[in-house]
């Protein structure tokens, strides 16, 4: 038999266990395990705070002096930024006032983390609004999307100086290509080209070179550009080629300012070509496309252009004739190294680079300035060389059919 205090003391015992499971659970525990270390950080913040009060009026607790501040309680304090949540007791005084270095400190460092996160998150893609938003109901702080654009502002020395940085030396490969994009203008909004350049040097190593937006793509914009990589260190004498589409401008550019080999896009041709041919014929008509540009050697893509004609030419004679269409420009990647044939012929590498670029501009909506752009692409360029430089290029194995109709 057991006593009655036996009997009280394990039914409390019993009552205890079940509260401390229900507690335990992981949210719970979770919840609790925050609440203890905002109190921990809280009592040591407060102390602080009471210490630097007591150095301030210059005596300690309890002793009486008719002169200077005098204790007079706490005061609720919420400082936005990084302690936002916390809630501090701010010590106050009567007969004047006195400095808390300690709250200054956390004010400055709140803010500073805020301003950070402002830019990095604007860089990655949101919008200047949406970032505001977020961080004023986050952290409490008091942000608008002018104040995100100022910020980011910051970032002009840098942008400048990356603009004008040393061309990598020993390029051996250049690819230009364009998007277009709306810039705000007075009085109206225009769409513009900006114009794009990207390197590869002898390893494989790949470099965003420059940029420049200019009202569309003509022959003297892309003279520009091209003028601006020469300026910064681009060596036409070693350089071997440069990457394209078809487009007048660009050749024109490349003719009047390098001098050197211009392959064209074998991907846009493909394209074009598609629309020459019915669906029912062309899978059939790309089975035999493919040993043209993926052959193994010049004189076996011309081999294959032979048996193209042969079969083809009198029930799609466009199509073929646009295959012959200054076949030699689109196969001089045959002059260089077969591990680079991928690479060079077509724009497959600045066109997914592009793509990175839309993927920001497009949030970002119309662009108010140059000084705009010139971030975005700042951006979209850190993060893409820092991708490109953990892996080098490697010879990849022949695309099959079906995958170049994906591309």
């Amino acid at each position: 038999m057991h006593t009655s205090n036996q009997l009280i003391e394990r039914q409390a015992f019993r009552q205890l266990r079940n509260k401390v499971r229900r507690v335990i659970q992981p949210g719970n525990l979770r919840h609790i395990v925050e609440q203890e270390i905002n109190s921990v950080i809280m009592q040591a913040l407060n102390a602080q705070l009471e210490a630097e009060r007591d150095e301030a009026i210059g005596r300690a607790p309890y002793c009486r002096s008719g002169r200077g501040p005098a204790r007079n309680g706490y005061k609720s304090l919420h400082i936005p930024g990084l302690f936002s949540g916390l809630t501090l007791k701010r010590p106050v005084v009567r007969k004047g006032s006195i400095r808390l270095p300690l709250i200054d400190a956390m004010k400055n460092a709140g803010k500073h983390l805020c301003n950070i996160l402002a830019v990095r998150f604007w860089l990655r893609g949101a919008a200047t609004r949406s970032v505001a938003e977020e961080l004023r109901e986050a952290t409490g702080a008091r942000m608008s999307a002018s104040t995100v654009s100022t910020l980011t502002n910051a970032l002009e020395p840098t942008l400048r100086a990356w603009e004008t940085r040393p061309i990598p030396q020993g390029l051996h490969y250049v690819m230009l290509d364009a998007l277009y994009l709306p810039v705000r203008r007075p009085g109206f909004t225009k769409k513009q080209a900006l114009l794009v350049a990207l390197g590869v040097d002898p390893d494989g190593r790949r470099h965003v070179l420059g940029f420049l937006l200019g009202d569309r793509e003509s022959k003297d914009s892309w003279e520009a550009l091209i003028n601006d990589l020469l300026a910064r260190g681009l060596d036409r004498k070693v350089l071997h080629m440069v990457i394209s589409d078809e487009h007048k401008g660009i050749e024109s550019a490349v003719a009047s300012c390098l001098g050197v080999a211009h392959q064209l896009c074998v991907i846009h041709k493909i394209r074009n070509l598609r629309a020459r041919v019915p669906r029912r014929d062309w899978k059939t008509f790309l089975e035999d496309l493919h040993p043209v540009y993926w052959a193994v050697s010049r004189e076996a893509a011309n081999r294959a252009l032979g048996a193209l004609e042969a079969r083809w030419g009198q029930a799609y004679p466009k199509a073929v004739s646009l295959v012959g269409h200054r076949f030699e420009d689109h196969t001089r990647f045959f002059d260089e190294p077969e591990k680079f044939w991928t690479l060079l012929r077509s724009t497959n590498l600045i066109e997914r680079f592009n793509l990175e670029l839309r993927r920001r501009f497009n949030p970002a909506g119309t662009m108010h300035s140059e000084l705009e752009v010139s971030k975005i692409v700042w951006s979209v360029s850190q993060a893409q060389e820092s991708r490109w430089a953990k892996r080098r290029w490697k010879s990849q194995p022949k695309i099959q059919p079906k995958e170049v109709v994906a591309v």
